[in-house]
């Protein structure tokens, strides 16, 4: 036995010791975060940064990570091989299947609503809307948490692509807010207010509206306020900088032959200005692409056209992030606000499916080539170890060894965590409620 195991390669390892435990024990090895807090608290993951890949639209499941070929309501999605024995991913991810030993996929992700809004608030910030207050996104609360610069200009946190809903910093404030940039391919729009006037002009211009703003500072000496400058400063410091060359993505290197490889769309492209960013020292980009909201004729070019885009894209980019050395420093997510429908409409589509959908990791410590959890045989609900975008967050957190217990106060003074909190019943104290998934560090 001791020789068998010795000999079989460390996924093979892996699944033989998973399967012996469930067997003997009747349970899965290591479902979600060990209980003890302290390991919460430490961080497990070797990432330094995080991009983000926000599927908007409710990303169909059935038709990416966790398809179902020959069922009912496998449409006509069919399967492509992984190398790992039962696990296939959609046909349309042929480049992800290739490179499965690479990623880490998630089939038991739930959540409370079919909503759009709701549900991609709860994928961002681990709580649910309220009207009284906005909550953080990660890459505010990373700002947050880590908020040591390794770019005395660059911002720590930017949003590509994303549209007006999206909570960026909520409370923390606009020093926490990610830059927005809409289209990839033109960077850092507007970047140069001053173009054309002389520099002494545009210097004694911003010195009379300092004379202005003054006296509003000095009356009103609240940390908003002198947030709200800080922003301005930084704002102003990053447009007259150099460094604005880093959102160019025209300037990569052998542009038109990494378009080849990433994609000449919007999501391509942002992956590969998302690569660019991390490589030049932004901690936390976020890629937003829609289209996913799939209600009629799926297979009519959709799904082909949102998946392929996809594969291509995370393939590339996690080729690039290796070859340059920021694969182990990277964390890569893939989110969604929920899936969809199992069942296949009178108009070929599927509808919204939050009881079960798929999500996936790569790089930051993540071990790839392995499933996290399962659907049931015709992917209608979470069979198997059920994971909440509050574990998806906290999973992340974990990666770039952010404390999951610290607890951080919104100005009304009431307690928020990273990833949701509860109250502990033994100890009274606020814990983390989002638990990681620690197979993927094991």
């Amino acid at each position: 036995m001791k020789d068998i195991l010795n000999n079989m390669d460390d996924m093979s390892r892996r699944q033989f010791a998973a399967g012996v435990a469930k067997s003997a024990l009747g349970v899965s090895v290591l479902p979600i975060a060990a209980a003890n807090p302290a390991v919460l608290a430490a961080g497990g993951g070797k990432a330094e940064n995080c991009i983000f890949f926000y599927m908007s639209g409710g990303m169909t499941h059935m038709d990416t990570f966790d398809p179902k070929p020959g069922t009912e309501t496998g449409g006509k999605t069919t399967g492509a091989a992984t190398g790992v024995a039962g696990v296939e991913l959609a046909e349309f991810m042929p480049e992800l299947a290739k490179g499965f030993k690479d990623i880490a996929v998630v089939r038991s992700m739930t959540q409370k609503t079919g909503d759009h809004r709701g549900g991609s608030y709860w994928m961002h910030t681990s709580y649910g809307p309220r009207a009284t207050i906005v909550h953080p996104s990660m890459g505010a609360w990373m700002q947050r948490m880590k908020p040591e610069r390794k770019h005395k200009t660059l911002p720590n946190s930017v949003l590509i692509g994303a549209g007006g809903n999206h909570p960026a910093a909520g409370f923390f404030g606009p020093s926490h807010a990610p830059l927005p940039i809409g289209d990839p391919e033109k960077g850092v729009q507007n970047s140069t207010p001053w173009k054309g006037v002389e520099e002494d002009v545009m210097k004694k211009r911003m010195e009379l509206m300092n004379t202005f703003d003054d006296g509003f500072r000095r009356k009103f000496e609240t940390d908003e306020v002198t947030a709200y400058s800080q922003f301005y400063d930084e704002t102003l410091e990053l447009m007259k900088s150099e460094d604005l060359d880093a959102f160019m993505v025209a300037k990569e290197e052998g542009y038109q032959k990494k378009l080849e490889n990433y994609g000449n769309g919007r999501l391509g492209k942002g992956a590969l200005l998302a690569k660019r960013l991390v490589k030049s020292g932004v901690r936390f980009v976020e890629v937003n692409s829609g289209g996913w909201d799939m209600h009629n004729d799926l297979w009519g070019g959709a799904i082909q056209q949102r998946a392929g885009e996809l594969d291509k894209a995370l393939a590339a980019l996690i080729a690039d992030l290796k070859a340059e050395g920021l694969f182990e420093k990277t964390i890569i997510a893939v989110g969604t606000e929920f899936g969809r429908t199992p069942k296949i409409n009178a108009n070929g589509g599927r509808d919204h499916h939050p009881r079960v959908f798929s999500t996936m990791f790569a790089g930051g410590g993540i071990v790839g080539g392995q499933v996290y959890g399962k659907s049931d045989k015709l992917g209608m609900a979470v069979e198997e170890n059920p994971v909440t975008p509050l574990d998806f967050n906290a999973t992340i957190a974990y990666s770039l060894g952010i404390d999951l217990n610290k607890v951080i106060y919104a100005p009304s003074g009431r307690p928020f965590l990273i990833a949701g909190h509860k109250r502990d019943a033994e100890s009274n104290e606020i814990v983390s409620e989002g638990k990681p998934i620690m197979q993927f560090f094991s």
